[in-house]
């Protein structure tokens, strides 16, 4: 017979853990099927499980309902994905879903249990705020947040509506509203504002919009809390606007000079009455305005370069820490590790119970391993894989189903607590994003192969042998490891601003390719077969119009190749050939991607309008959507970055890039006739498409499958039917 003694530990054992069953409230995930996968919201069965050291899910049908049973409400919200993925063999993405109307329970042998090590499943860059949600509406954002709670996500990047934030702090500081409109962006340009990178750029954000993206993210950190996920909001690590000394001439400001041409914003260093008062009003705005309960903030210092000549980085961390942890005791600060960034001196002089670091290239470099696990900081295993938002394939599955399980293996103390998704742009790519936040939910690395087979089953609804060897090509090429590891993939010549020796089509991206893009044309052939059974799926068609686009781009290298060699021969007959023929693919892919609404340029313009409550918003974030995504900013004809977020979308390949080709070729050939030849004011002709305000379809035009045909036969590739 047990003693008393036992019988009360078994007791309040008992009582505890009945309480924390008692706890999970699965709602949000009831509702969040409801709003997705209608059929199945009356059959599913959600009970608690105990705490456990690792969130688990256990999957079982019963009565004609599935039994989700979960310890938490991130892995409830899995299990959901699992069954649709695994067992109905559905899926939803950002690039077309396969979702039949009606979705029945698939009866279960037994049950399954699942698992993940990984404490966190982090999502977002600050840069996908800018390229993929610059104009996001609530319906696009609970979409957004849906799908990511499906994933695993349970911490994420959630920065929107830090303008009113600012606003407040600085009018409580005494800057007029003309001061405050000089600091804060345009929509599409948030991002680099956040990290410190530049002030101002493409507004200013009115005051309806303001407090539109204000009543936005109240929307959104509801939803999130509803999902089991943390937010990630904004601190203040002592970023001042750069006129902040026009106000306060006695504060110890720190210049940072240029980023790329971009005026960056100031650094207040800490330990001072200035600071402690603009970093007290700011928390407090934050409180006023997004709650008190925040438990991670984010903000970089010297993020990408800038000025820390003379400055006592150890020390400068740890009291800008201090001052956040004074409103935010339990908070820890997020920290970006991104090329150099943070310093082991910065990271030497923080309490690192309250850090994250977030390892952004996870799949181009093991900094992780070089710096010790950055001076044993708790950490994040992440990877960007795409940058600039761009539509160009590509993403290295290999490393990242097992590099994060490697890590996990060898970190200290398991100081390594999660894996992350940190896009540039999310749009784009849908297997690399499920693959890696797949790879979490397993207690070792899992094999590709299986993975892949299991993918065909749920991307497309049923199998097919024919995509399944069409995937092992791509897994061994364009979605293989790299031998060449940089920021992203091979990018499309048609994309590039014209010159006789075009490499990289952005100032940063590959300048050589990374995958046998043989094999690409190889795949190619194989999912063209597949139309017979799979035409009519709309993942299909989205993946065989994706991969068609990609030899295209692939093949438009050779020809550019042919008539720079002519050029350079002075053959003017093989040059205007060859010229022809490159900007006849241009046009062809353009009007190859009008048969896809993923691909039409009408749609990313149709949002930015749609953005703005009244004309002059809608014209700045007009404005703001044409800019980004050819010339960048600022208005310099120097500019680096202009190109950096190049699209290959109908629209923009007709009546941007082919015209900034046929001026290149017109000027080279009239070169090779001995006519005087202008040189082409390439920076003019961008700025002016980007003034303009022209609309473009927002509907798909034309045969999917004919386009393929002819675009096949443009690039050398035989009828295949």
């Amino acid at each position: 017979m047990p003693s008393s003694v036992s019988r009360t530990i078994f007791l309040s054992a008992a009582l505890a853990l009945t309480l924390s069953c008692q706890a999970q409230d699965f709602s949000g995930v009831s509702e969040l099927v409801k709003r997705r996968i209608p059929s199945l919201h009356r059959h599913i069965v959600f009970k608690p499980l105990p705490k456990a050291a690792e969130e688990t899910f256990i999957l079982s049908t019963r009565n004609g309902n599935l039994v989700i049973q979960a310890n938490t409400v991130s892995a409830a919200s899995t299990a959901v994905n699992h069954y649709l993925n695994h067992v109905c063999h559905a899926s939803i993405s950002h690039s077309a879903d396969n979702l039949p109307s009606t979705v029945k329970v698939v009866p279960l042998k037994r049950p399954i249990r699942v698992s993940t090590p990984f404490r966190y499943r982090y999502a977002l860059n600050y840069c996908t705020y800018s390229y993929s949600y610059a104009f996001y509406q609530w319906e696009d954002f609970e979409r957004e947040l849906d799908w990511l709670s499906l994933n695993g996500i349970n911490l994420m990047l959630a920065p929107l509506g830090t303008e009113i934030v600012w606003q407040q702090t600085l009018r409580s500081l005494g800057f007029s509203d003309a001061s405050i409109a000089r600091f804060i962006p345009g929509p599409a340009y948030t991002a680099w504002w956040l990290m410190g990178n530049l002030e101002g750029w493409g507004g200013p954000m009115s005051q309806p919009m303001i407090e539109k993206r204000h009543r936005l993210q109240v929307r959104i950190l509801e939803r999130m809390r509803q999902l089991g996920i943390e937010p990630v909001l904004q601190g203040f690590p002592g970023i001042v606007p750069s006129f902040f000394k026009d106000r306060f001439p006695d504060a110890p400001v720190v210049p940072q000079g240029l980023w790329g041409a971009f005026q960056r914003p100031y650094i207040l260093l800490p330990g001072n009455e200035t600071f402690n008062r603009v970093a007290d009003l700011y928390y407090r705005n934050i409180k006023k305005y997004y709650g008190s309960d925040i438990r991670f903030l984010g903000g970089d210092l010297f993020h990408e370069g800038g000025n820390a000549q003379g400055v006592d980085l150890a020390a400068t961390a740890s009291l800008v820490q201090r001052r956040m942890l004074a409103h935010f005791p339990q908070a820890r600060w997020v920290l970006q590790g991104w090329n150099d960034n943070p310093p082991p001196s910065l990271l030497a002089g923080l309490d690192k119970r309250h850090v994250l670091l977030i390892n952004l290239s996870g799949e181009i470099a093991t900094s992780w391993e070089k710096s010790q696990e950055f001076g044993r900081t708790p950490w994040i295993w992440g990877s960007v894989n795409h940058f600039g938002g761009k539509t160009d394939m590509g993403g290295q599955l290999p490393v990242l189903v097992n590099e994060p399980h490697r890590a996990f293996r060898n970190s200290k103390n398991h100081v390594m607590k999660g894996i992350g998704i940190l896009p540039e742009g999310i749009l784009t790519n849908p297997i690399v994003y499920d693959f890696a936040l797949k790879t979490a939910w397993n207690d070792h690395a899992p094999d590709l192969d299986p993975m892949l087979r299991q993918y065909v089953l749920y991307r497309y609804g049923r199998w097919d042998d024919r995509l399944y060897k069409a995937w092992l090509l791509l897994s061994r090429s364009v979605f293989g490891e790299f031998e060449f590891k940089g920021e992203g993939t091979f990018e499309s010549i048609f994309c590039a601003r014209p010159s006789t020796n075009v490499t990289s089509v952005s100032t940063w991206g590959p300048k050589r390719m990374q995958y046998d893009p043989a094999l690409l044309e190889q795949a190619l052939t194989l999912f063209r077969q597949a139309a017979d059974h799979l035409a009519a799926s709309a993942t299909y068609r989205y993946d065989l119009v994706d991969l068609t686009r990609q030899v295209m781009a692939n093949h438009g290298r050779t020809v550019y190749r042919q008539a720079m060699d002519a050029y350079r021969t002075k053959d003017t007959l093989r040059l205007a050939e060859a010229s022809r023929r490159f900007v006849s693919l241009v046009l062809l892919q353009d009007s190859l991607l009008a048969t896809d609404r993923h691909f039409l340029l009408g749609n990313w313009l149709k949002a930015a309008q749609a953005y703005g409550d009244n004309e002059a918003d809608r014209r700045l974030s007009l404005e703001n959507a044409r800019t980004q995504i050819t010339y960048w900013g600022p208005d310099d004809p120097t500019t680096r970055v202009h190109d950096y977020a190049n699209k290959e979308w109908s629209g923009l390949l007709r009546d941007f890039y082919a015209p900034r080709w046929t001026a290149f070729f017109d000027g080279l050939n009239r070169q090779l006739r001995g006519r005087e030849t202008p040189e082409t004011d390439f920076f003019a002709m961008e700025r002016a498409w980007a003034k303009a305000d022209n609309a473009y379809p927002t509907e798909p035009q034309g045969d999917c499958l004919k386009m393929v045909d002819r675009a096949m036969a443009a690039v050398g590739l035989p009828r295949v039917f």
